[in-house]
């Protein structure tokens, strides 16, 4: 059975570097997940945990670039986080 972990447990270890709290500190910025919806701070944290080749962080970076979410748009950008997401096993990251 898993265990939920709580905002304040997810956010001690993304910032102690924590590549899947980073992700998931992102997704809840992303989608206002227990925490008021901030695209900046879920930007910033999908780039800590992209940049430590967590496939799914990187695929939505893909997508912030892709959207314009939070920054310019960056069809570039895009293209290479999504690749990155696919070459690290993630299905969703095949589009490019």
């Amino acid at each position: 059975m898993a265990v939920e972990k709580t905002y304040e447990q997810v956010k001690q270890l993304a910032e102690q570097g924590d590549a899947q709290s980073q992700y998931e500190l992102g997704l809840a910025y992303d989608l206002g997940m227990g925490v008021d919806k901030d695209l900046t701070k879920a930007f910033e944290w999908y780039e800590k945990s992209a940049t430590q080749d967590y496939a799914k962080a990187q695929y939505n970076l893909g997508i912030f670039y892709a959207l314009a979410k939070s920054v310019d748009k960056d069809i570039e950008q895009s293209k290479y986080w999504i690749r990155k997401a696919n070459e690290n096993g993630y299905s969703g990251g095949s589009i490019f």
